[in-house]
């Protein structure tokens, strides 16, 4: 399967203008490259961002921290770092004392006692203290307050596994902080050319790796340039968790171009990310007023209110057995006015014939589950679309489930297209009858 995820992610990189959505996988574990040089076009997907949880730092924050070299430094490397941080040599200020025990200062003693300031037998004596406020401990601890913060906003959005990582790399950084040492040091408002330099030569390799985390974070996430961040994403894809994940969102890419291209809609006219209280991934507008919303892994009655799930009824009339509500991969809503269609795309990354099977019957049940989402659109055609990676051709008139395979766009198209239907005229013409 190495070539086939191969080619879903040049695919996905090499998409044109879907190459600029934010298209998270399942809890954002993916982010496309951005190909297209132009900052006009990154500044243009960046603007477009829904207010609501959309913004430069959260796109550069929720990248960054999810770099393997971020996690390996936070629970690898910081723990031994802080068991031995550096420590440097100073000076404390002159004190006089009646012994030797430290520098003395034989000038400033014989003026002392010339003075009357320091008394014979007594001596201005200098003490060197080891300490651990040195400038590559002052980065270190600018950059856990950093990640703390960032890790902190990212942990409280979205559900699943990667929020759970984010709260564990902000777990760390604040144990981190509480370090009785690197309490001790003073904290840096910002980043300086003298904490980098000796971070990078200092004789453990630990500290070279921190300033080059945070100088990485210092340009992608504070200072927030439109060139810094494109040069963050061009860095490529986040391991995905599996091929399966990593289909999900080639097939998301599918369905977006399908909408933008053969049904018409252009361009999307918002983005959005995938949070809590759920959002589209995407909305569109085409020119005869049909609006279109493409949302991903998100629970019908979030979208739809009031569809209500069967699933859910059943298991809460019982004891002794616990279930959530299901997710389709994808949805789409079609509407123009108070008139809808909508259709649901479920994504299986199988050629398994007994899998395949599976999946229908999932299909099925999920149809049946939500049969809410379709109370009055109860002759739509169809209402779900399975979509393999190959070996699957539709044939006949489509039914409420059409089966397509992912190399073969123009089925999907056409799936969707059947789906839409005469939708905008339909809309039309119910307009030119309420003005006659």
């Amino acid at each position: 399967m190495a070539s086939r995820r191969e080619t879903w992610a040049r695919a996905i990189c090499d998409t044109g203008s879907a190459g600029r959505y934010l298209l998270p996988g399942r809890d954002l574990e993916f982010m496309p490259a951005f190909k297209d040089g132009s900052e006009v076009d990154v500044q243009l997907f960046l603007e477009r961002l829904n207010d609501r949880g959309g913004s430069v730092e959260l796109l550069a924050s929720a990248y960054w921290l999810s770099q393997p070299e971020v996690e390996q430094f936070i629970f690898r490397d910081l723990p031994v770092l802080l068991k031995n941080l550096g420590h440097g040599s100073r000076s404390s200020p002159p004190s006089v004392e009646p012994s030797f025990k430290g520098r003395v200062l034989w000038q400033d003693t014989t003026l002392g006692r010339l003075s009357g300031a320091v008394p014979r037998g007594r001596y201005l004596v200098q003490h060197i203290e080891k300490s651990a406020d040195i400038p590559e401990n002052r980065l270190l601890k600018l950059f856990l307050m950093r990640v703390l913060r960032a890790s902190n906003e990212m942990s409280r959005r979205g559900t699943g596994a990667l929020p759970q990582r984010f709260a564990g790399i902000r777990d760390a950084a604040t144990r981190g902080l509480a370090n009785t040492y690197l309490q001790g040091v003073e904290l840096e408002h910002r980043i300086g050319a003298r904490m980098l330099s000796t971070a990078v030569r200092h004789r453990d390799h630990r500290y070279s790796r921190l300033a080059h985390l945070a100088r990485d974070f210092d340009q992608s996430v504070i200072r927030g340039k439109w060139a810094q961040i494109l040069e963050l994403l061009r860095k490529g894809w986040l391991a995905p968790v599996s091929s399966e994940d990593l289909f999900e969102l080639y097939s998301l890419i599918l369905v977006m171009q399908a909408v933008q291209g053969a049904l018409g809609f252009g361009e999307p006219k918002g983005y959005g990310l995938i949070q809590r209280g759920r959002q589209a991934v995407a909305t569109y507008q085409r020119a005869d007023g049909v609006k279109a919303d493409v949302f991903y892994n998100q629970v019908p009655s979030t979208i739809f209110p009031g569809c209500g799930s069967e699933y859910l009824q059943l298991v809460g009339s019982h004891d002794g057995v616990v279930g959530g509500e299901r997710r389709p991969d994808i949805t789409v809503r079609f509407h123009a006015g108070a008139i809808d269609r909508r259709v649901i795309v479920e994504v299986k990354e199988t050629e398994d014939p007994t899998y395949i099977r599976d999946s229908v019957y999932k299909v099925l049940g999920y149809m049946r589950d939500f049969n809410g989402i379709w109370t009055n659109l109860a002759e739509q055609v169809p209402k779900a679309v399975l979509m393999f990676p190959t070996n699957v051709l539709p044939k006949g008139a489509p039914g409420e489930v059409v089966m397509v395979s992912s190399d073969r766009t123009a089925d999907l198209a056409s799936a969707l297209s059947t789906v839409l239907g005469d939708l905008g005229q339909g809309a039309a013409k119910k307009g030119d009858q309420a003005v006659a």
